[in-house]
């Protein structure tokens, strides 16, 4: 067919990442082999390799769009298997010091019905739809329990990867390789071994660790399906999400910065929600019934790699999602990133169907288009990490300044439903944080300053 680029493609990793990449590919190479460590379960599950899986997981919109694309049912699928519908701007809300609001910084304290549905769910649920969708196509193959160890690299490009199954080592020829392999990816040793220089890394202590359980909760007076316990920075470095999901349980997850931990005992777990910006999870906890163990995880850096910044990339060989950016959990961007590049990588492979030597220069042509796909994400997070003086890194020049435009525009965003729906866009990464820089709304924010400075 004309718009096939070979006959195999191989994915290193079967997470979310590796499962919608492996999708993508299906319809530009005969044969997609995923190749996956961990063993799989035929059900909703969390395995080791995911070691967030336990805690809160958001698909933004910006991510789920996409996996509808790639899946037309996705949403009715989820919705099926028992995840919860809530409508964006009325059934979310920020629980904050002085009371409830549907805006992280209180600047709008009624609901407004966007129109929009989410969906909240277990990572194991999320994964196991994502799965199912993905294996069923017919040209798909995931093989577990098996652990990549090195590139085939030969003839100044990679054709294939050595792995291990049961023990025994095995090979897997391919015209492409995609590392979705995570955070902990071997990309960078590879890039060594084969005499490539290895990305430059900017990085950001956030030094944040939380701690996960799911409850049935019966004293839940509020409306909403999705609480957000994160008091303004500084004076609030814990916080608490929680999100009603599958078999009618509360998904809770605490979290705390240098140092200031929640603890994994059952006591201890509930103590920590009185340290929250607002008394009422804490009202909910006290006699709600635990019925899952306490999980805890510690983030100690955002890591964001380079490799736009390369001059020169194995051939055939192409890195995404959390290889490339690793984001503090607690913003919930990881999986809509990873799924939005994912769709650039879509795009590019559109644009070179039917070319000859259409791999060749895929990666150096695909890396700055996840650059910008991650620039939008990683500067919100940043931007909410920075707001604490502990958080170690280089903040930006512009920091004060970047951080008096996003409080007027949060300010006007109170009055004017418009701009409160464009902040919307931003956050679940529908729309480029550059949206927000762009006049008149720009001229309009900078007024605003200026008249408050006078």
């Amino acid at each position: 067919m004309a718009n096939r680029f070979g006959h195999h493609a191989v994915v290193i990793g079967g997470s979310i990442a590796g499962l919608i990449t492996a999708r993508v590919l299906s319809d530009y190479f005969d044969q997609v082999t995923i190749i996956e460590r961990d063993q799989i379960e035929a059900k909703p599950a969390v395995h080791k390799s995911v070691p967030q899986g336990h805690h809160v997981h958001a698909l933004l919109l910006g991510g789920e769009r996409m996996l509808s694309s790639l899946y037309p049912s996705f949403t009715d699928k989820l919705f099926e298997l028992g995840a919860t519908r809530l409508r964006i701007g009325k059934d979310a809300a920020w629980m904050l010091p002085d009371g409830k609001a549907y805006t992280r910084t209180g600047t709008v304290r009624e609901p407004m019905d966007a129109g929009i549905d989410m969906y909240a769910q277990s990572r194991g649920l999320l994964e196991y739809c994502v799965r199912q969708f993905t294996t069923a196509v017919p040209n798909v193959r995931l093989e577990t329990s098996a652990s990549v160890q090195e590139l085939i690299y030969e003839g100044n490009r990679v054709r294939g990867a050595r792995y291990l199954r049961e023990g025994e080592s095995r090979s897997m020829e391919a015209d492409l390789v995609v590392d979705a392999g995570g955070r902990g990816s071997h990309a960078p040793r590879w890039l060594k071994e084969l005499g490539f220089e290895t990305p430059e890394e900017t990085t950001i202590g956030v030094d944040f660790a939380y701690a996960s359980a799911k409850f049935r909760i019966n004293n839940v007076d509020d409306p909403e399906k999705l609480l957000l316990f994160l008091g303004p920075p500084p004076r609030f470095p814990n916080g608490a999400i929680i999100e009603l999901i599958e078999n009618d349980t509360w998904h809770v997850s605490m979290g705390g910065r240098f140092g200031i931990y929640p603890p994994a005992d059952p006591e201890g777990f509930v103590e920590f929600a009185k340290s929250l910006s607002n008394p009422k999870l804490y009202h909910y906890l006290k006699t709600a019934e635990r019925v899952s163990e306490i999980v805890p995880y510690r983030f100690p850096t955002s890591v964001l790699r380079h490799y736009e910044r390369l001059a020169s990339f194995p051939e055939r060989f192409v890195i995404l999602g959390d290889a490339i950016c690793s984001f503090n959990p607690i913003y919930g961007q990881g999986m809509s990133s990873a799924a939005l590049q994912a769709k650039a990588l879509q795009q590019l492979l559109s644009e070179r169907a039917g070319q000859s030597g259409g791999l060749d220069g895929l990666a150096l042509a695909f890396f700055p288009k996840a650059a910008e796909v991650v620039m939008t994400p990683w500067i919100l997070a940043a931007s909410s990490d920075f707001a604490f003086p502990q958080t170690k890194g280089e903040r930006p020049p512009n920091f004060a300044e970047s951080v008096r435009y996003g409080m007027t525009l949060e300010e006007i965003a109170g009055e004017d439903p418009a701009v409160q729906f464009l902040l919307m866009e931003v956050f679940q990464l529908l729309k480029p944080i550059t949206a927000l820089m762009e006049d008149p709304l720009r001229s309009r924010v900078l007024a605003r300053m200026e008249k408050k400075s006078s």
